[in-house]
């Protein structure tokens, strides 16, 4: 990665937080100083000890002293813990960590905007009771102490404020130094598209791709709405059950939803009836609930479903050279690992989501319309809650996309443990191969360790708070119902009403975890999506391919190894209908330009004609269907013979078929197989021979009829018998068709019309078998080799500098 510049508005902005900080370090500090001199001065020492012993909370001082000392010291230690340690290491920090803020900056920062928050809201909470209790007699309150209560408001607003632009500030430099990184890159795997969709919200797009489900979504919300009115009236109708069955004599005050002061009493008759009530209220809302899960579970299936077909379809569009720098289970886990977590988060966690907040605001408006003073309370643990929510949704995706990387290098080493297992074996490697997948894992194991101990200190702080304003509700409540002034069916239904709060608190918590790994999760994906293909393809067809072929002063280098170069200027041509042999040695470059032709790469320098027209301006899919290509190692798919021959013409008949495998000397052995050509080859042709698979793409090949023939070394890993057999059928398929072959053999280069002897990048010599053979070049050394030691390869490397084999 290239070296990190600051922009100057990031100094900038670096340079306002470090001010900011220090002027919030100040304001604590005459926060704390005058709160406890105020507090020492408002009376005499008989006053000071009433106000501890005997507390009350409209006329003393006391808490707002112990609030004030607390706070500062938390946030001395927060402020100068960011402007000490983070401001002179945040850029680097930035950068190492890709655009995310370490836990311990983003735990200060919620600790000095909560605070601050939290303690505002206590002293308008307190000027408000001190106001209400001291309305006709402020006078006799003292100055100190009025004093003292104002600044227990405006100190927190200021250093809440402070605290909030310091981490919009610093929010805006991560992001900053993050898009520089991206843009100082030297590798150029991002696309401009997704610079520029940085900080974008990635769900608004995820919604975009799930618009063909909104309509089984739709209804499903509309089952929503019913199942979340039927939890948030339950409770009131339990209310309504105790009040029936347990009459509240001698109410002084009970004020009921329409404002009116009524006894509570009852019949069995009534009692019954509201029991009745009580049960179809929760049929109704199963069946809702059922109708709800059922339709949204639907439509995530269908939506990863059609979400993986385009991920796919990304993949497929990219050039070779990305799969050579891209590990095949990493590009697999991205469409397995990291679509499934975004499934649930669009469709079934967005009806979950619906749910829970509707039930939340049906809930929290009947507790306000039974009892405005009881739900105040349960409120006062919300704005604590909700900071807490957004870090902690901040950090776990960030934290859930290392861990997804993580899962995918685990991927892609076992993929390649089990597809190459007979290597493994043959090399007794096996521990070695469990070893390194655990490596892998483990590292997957601690960020998940790491992630459950996040999850659970969170999740514990939002029960913990949601318990503990459940026992004051209950505190308060039996207090107002031993004084009469509220029933017991009341205390009931908020106390039920609390539960679902609780709930639903705790749901939509783990609900918003879940959006942000979904979010980290579709980052990679959409990376992936944007990546633009490094590859233009041309839009030209030719009504004719006349198969002639040239290459002038091609130069070239593998996009995983940039800086070796493989082709060196390489210039030759192949006249229509010619059979042209490539030899030299071992790493020559001889298979680059096969893979040149059918344009896998893009060259560095130079031009690749096609009778008569650049490559690059000829549509690939239309001048790929007339080129046929046999590569030394075939692959073929886990799919029937038949299948595997006609996989380059869709359509082909039976006969055509038969017809290819016979010209390939194919067709004997197939139909000795017991399923003919319906036998299943296995994964990568593994139930066949290495003389079998070479055959049957060959056949695939000759299927296509095509006017060009590429011929990378097809017969060099066979045995003799196998040779012969597939000699015969490449001799039979050279007729009448232009022909390039990377030969080993010395007959097939001797029939050859010219032979172009290619050594580490460079055409070195070029003609006919006896032109060469008549000079003193390389080419005669390799025959003489041949003859001379009995080796089968006409490429074999000898007295030549040592190169890298491609």
């Amino acid at each position: 990665m290239a070296e990190l510049l600051i922009p100057r508005s990031v100094k900038k902005h670096l340079a306002t937080i470090s001010a900011l900080l220090l002027l919030c370090l100040l304001v604590v500090g005459v926060d704390s100083i005058s709160s406890i001199l105020l507090w020492v001065l408002a009376g005499n020492l008989a006053y000071l000890k009433e106000s501890v012993v005997d507390f009350a909370f409209e006329d003393s001082a006391f808490d707002l002293a112990c609030i004030s000392v607390g706070r500062s010291l938390i946030l001395v230690a927060c402020l100068l813990f960011l402007e000490q340690w983070v401001l002179r290491k945040l850029p680097s920090i930035i950068r190492d960590s890709h655009g995310s803020k370490p836990f311990l900056i983003t735990a200060s920062l919620t600790a000095v905007v909560g605070v601050g928050l939290v303690c505002f809201v206590y002293g308008v909470v307190k000027v408000a009771f001190v106001v209400k209790y001291w309305h006709e007699d402020v006078v006799k309150l003292h100055v100190t102490y009025k004093i003292l209560i104002l600044l227990s408001v405006i100190f927190p607003l200021v250093e809440f404020v402070v605290g909030a632009v310091v981490w919009f500030l610093i929010n805006r430099v991560s992001r900053l130094l993050y898009v520089n990184s991206i843009v100082n890159l030297e590798d150029d795997e991002v696309s401009e598209k997704t610079k520029k969709r940085f900080g974008r919200a990635e769900f608004k797009r995820l919604f975009g791709l799930a618009q063909h489900e909104f309509g089984l979504m739709f209804i499903g919300t509309i089952c929503l709405v019913f199942s979340s009115l039927t939890s948030s009236v339950a409770p009131f109708f339990f209310g309504q059950v105790i009040d029936t069955a347990l009459p509240t004599p001698s109410l002084n005050n009970c004020i009921t939803g329409n404002g009116t002061s009524t006894e509570a009493t009852g019949s069995l008759w009534d009692f019954s009836i509201w029991v009745v009530i009580l049960v179809g209220v929760f049929g109704l809302g199963s069946v809702a609930t059922l109708l709800r899960s059922w339709l949204f579970t639907l439509a995530g299936e269908r939506f990863v479903a059609r979400l993986r077909k385009l991920v796919f379809a990304a993949v497929m569009k990219q050039e070779i050279g990305f799969f050579d720098v891209n590990r095949t289970g990493e590009i697999i886990s991205r469409l397995t690992s990291d679509t499934q977590a975004i499934q649930n988060a669009v469709t079934v966690n967005i009806s979950m989501l619906a749910r829970f907040s509707l039930q939340m605001v049906l809930s929290l408006g009947l507790m306000f319309w039974q009892s405005a003073k009881l739900t105040a309370v349960l409120l006062s643990v919300v704005p604590i809650i909700a900071i807490g929510a957004v870090q902690y949704g901040k950090y776990l995706k960030n934290l859930r996309k290392k861990f997804q990387d993580a899962l995918a290098r685990a991927s892609s080493t076992g993929e390649e443990s089990v597809s190459n297992v007979r290597t493994v074996r043959a090399f007794s490697n096996d521990a070695k191969m469990v070893d390194a997948y655990a490596v892998d894992i483990d590292e997957s194991y601690r960020i998940a360790k790491y992630l459950a101990a996040i999850t659970g200190v969170f999740m514990g702080m939002v029960t913990f708070l949601m318990q503990g304003a459940s026992v004051v509700l209950l505190w308060y409540g039996a207090f107002l119902v031993h004084n009469r002034e509220m029933r017991k069916g009341v205390l009931t239904s908020m106390m039920l009403y609390t539960l679902n709060l609780a709930m639903a608190f705790v749901f939509l918590s783990n609900l918003y975890g879940e959006f942000m790994q979904a979010v980290g999760a579709s980052v990679r994906l959409f990376e992936l999506m944007d990546r633009i293909p490094k590859l233009k393809d041309g839009t030209v067809s030719l009504k004719v391919l006349t198969g002639e072929i040239i290459f002038k002063n091609v130069h070239f280098s593998y996009p995983s190894r940039p800086d070796t170069a493989v082709l060196k200027g390489v210039s030759f041509s192949v006249l229509p209908g010619q059979v042209v042999a490539l030899v030299g040695p071992s790493g020559g470059g001889k298979s680059t330009t096969v893979n040149l032709i059918e344009r896998f790469y893009d060259l560095q320098e130079g031009t690749i004609q096609l009778s008569g027209r650049n490559l690059k301006e000829l549509d690939p899919k239309w001048f790929r269907r007339h080129i046929g290509l046999v590569s030394q190692e075939p692959i073929l798919f886990a799919c029937s013979i038949e299948d595997n021959i006609k996989f380059g013409v869709e359509g082909a008949s039976k006969e055509e078929i038969d017809e290819a495998a016979k010209q390939a000397n194919a067709h004997e052995f197939i139909s000795s197989f017991e399923d003919g050509y319906g036998t299943m080859v296995g994964e990568r042709g593994v139930r066949l021979s290495g003389g079998q698979k070479q055959r049957i793409a060959i056949a695939r090949a000759l299927l296509m009829n095509p006017e060009i023939l590429l011929l990378d070394e097809a017969t060099s890993a066979l045995d003799a018998e196998s040779e012969h057999l597939v000699q015969e059928a490449i001799d039979r398929a050279m007729k009448g068709r232009t022909v390039l072959v990377i030969a080993h053999r010395l007959s097939t280069v001797r029939n050859a019309d010219k032979v172009v002897v290619i050594n580490q990048g460079n055409v070195v010599e070029e003609g006919s078998h006896n032109e060469l053979i008549s000079r003193d070049g390389i080419y005669k050394k390799l025959v003489l080799r041949q003859l001379t030691s009995g080796d089968h390869s006409i490429n074999s490397t000898f007295d030549v500098p040592p190169i890298y084999p491609l």
